[in-house]
């Protein structure tokens, strides 16, 4: 018994000092892997080729203008709004402002929580700009830049709103 006692306690106290921190003299330290930057959704920072696309949306003789995600469907929407402007009616339902875009587009539906600002995809053909928050599976096109909640409400009103989609020139 003494035996194995001794033995238990010989291997504690080798996985304590294998525990040990090793320090390795800074000319001997291996190279790190570069880290990854985290995607910017279409935003230039200098070191890519890509472009913001901005997209015009106009009610009531007001305009705003929102910056479209980067993604192959948001990328169509583009597409689809340099050929032209898109007028739509959109109907309000308390937290966002919906409405056919006459067109269907191929849908990239993820679980999300929308808020204010965000711009989604539903079942492919319906645009859906939102000023509170919901939680469903859409596809993200984009986000309304640097509107609040309260501002969003009123560029949309109350009830329902002829809306022209365009892309920025």
């Amino acid at each position: 018994m003494k035996a194995v006692i001794l033995t238990l306690l010989s291997c504690f106290i080798l996985s304590l000092t294998a525990c040990e921190k090793i320090t390795v003299p800074p000319e001997q330290e291996e190279p790190q892997e570069e880290q990854k930057q985290p995607e910017d959704n279409g935003r230039q920072n200098g070191n890519e080729n890509t472009q913001t696309m901005t997209m015009e949306i106009t009610a009531g003789g007001k305009t705003i203008t929102a910056t479209l995600a980067d993604n192959a469907t948001a990328k169509a929407l583009a597409e689809k709004l340099k050929a032209g402007p898109v007028t739509i009616e959109m109907k309000a339902n308390g937290f966002e402002h919906y409405g056919p875009l006459g067109f269907s587009l191929e849908r990239h539906d993820m679980q999300v929580t929308a808020v204010s600002g965000d711009i989604m995809l539903y079942n492919g053909n319906n645009i859906c700009v939102f000023y509170g928050n919901n939680s469903w599976s859409y596809t993200p096109l984009g986000k309304v830049d640097g509107k609040t909640a309260d501002e969003l409400k009123a560029f949309f009103g109350t009830g329902s709103v002829t809306v022209t989609y365009s892309m920025k020139q």
